[in-house]
């Protein structure tokens, strides 16, 4: 048997200006990819925020990093050039 839950997800309309030339291109576009203008803007725009999101988190991944300082905390001028090279 098989099973499939529908969610409900709240649309709302808007409306917006596109170049003339531009809505005529995504038209075409969209009938080739048996696709509406609504899906691609919708698709376009969660790519888009759901990149800005991982763009921030690895931002703060990297500032957390930051935050906890150098792994190296010895003073360089402190190291012989034996022991760098020294054998473990």
């Amino acid at each position: 048997m098989n099973m499939c839950t529908l969610l409900y997800v709240e649309t709302r309309n808007i409306t917006f200006s596109l170049p003339a030339d531009l809505l005529r291109q995504a038209k075409v576009y969209a009938a080739e990819h048996d696709t509406t203008i609504n899906t691609l803007v919708r698709q376009l725009l969660q790519e888009t925020l759901e990149r800005e999101g991982r763009v921030r988190a690895a931002a703060d991944r990297l500032l957390a990093l930051a935050d906890r300082g150098p792994y190296f905390t010895a003073d360089p001028g402190s190291i012989r050039r034996e022991e760098l090279y020294e054998r473990r």
